[in-house]
This record gives C-alpha cells, sequence and structure tokens, in this order.
C-alpha cells in the first residue's frame, strides 16, 4: 500500500510542474521576404512552434511565425480572398522546443548547411 501511496504521489507531483510548462515560440503576424516583427508567445496544449513560408499572389514572399495546432503542421495551405480574391500559398514547417521557429536555419538540414558552406568557400556562392 505504502508503494501505491509513493507512486501516486510522485504521478500528482511530476503532473503539477508539467501543467505550468508551455512552449515559447517566436511570433510574427505577417512578414514580406525576410523582414518580420517578431514578439514572443506561448502556445497552448496540442501547439507547436512553427515558420510559415509562402508567395501572396504569385510574386510577393510572405513569412508567418508562431504557434500551430499539430495536425495542421507540415502541410501547404492555399486562401483566397473574396473581397479582392489575392491568393496565397503558405507551407509551414514546425518543431517542438522552446524559440525554434526564430531563424530560418532551423529549416535546414545539417547536410545542407555543409553544402552551402563548401560552396561559399570554394567560391560556388
Amino acid at each position: 500500500m505504502s508503494g501505491i501511496r509513493s507512486l501516486l504521489c510522485v504521478a500528482v507531483m511530476v503532473a503539477v510542474l508539467r501543467s505550468g510548462q508551455t512552449l515559447e515560440c517566436f511570433r510574427c503576424d505577417l512578414g514580406f521576404w525576410d523582414v518580420c516583427y517578431t514578439t514572443k508567445t506561448n502556445c497552448s496544449d496540442g501547439e507547436q512552434c512553427f515558420v510559415g513560408i509562402g508567395k501572396a499572389a504569385s510574386v510577393l514572399d510572405i513569412k508567418m511565425m508562431g504557434c500551430l495546432n499539430e495536425e495542421d503542421c507540415n502541410k501547404t495551405t492555399t486562401v483566397a480572398f473574396p473581397v479582392n480574391k489575392t491568393v496565397y500559398s503558405l507551407t509551414t514547417h514546425c518543431c517542438d522546443e522552446d524559440r525554434c521557429n526564430g531563424s530560418p536555419a532551423v529549416l535546414m538540414t545539417p547536410l545542407t548547411l555543409l553544402a552551402l558552406t563548401v560552396a561559399q568557400t570554394i567560391g560556388l556562392l
């Protein structure tokens, strides 16, 4: 009985400690090219940090950052506005660590980063 009581006590302590923890992400409601006014925000349960990169009207590069429901992560969405029929397409990339969406570098794999470094070093870029 004492073992069950101890296990229950530990489970309650873990639940209390984890309940105050939320994922902190960078937030940018809408940026153009790579210019984005960024603040910090805390995600709700079931959300991850994300970076969204896309095109508006097929010519303007846009960027968004913040929290996103996990089921909407790593998808491409196309949105049409009925008033002026402007369409934008946005591809989201999610991550699940504090402030992991703060830089485009988080989207690069180590191999891509190495290839870019080598190309710049030998003068290809």
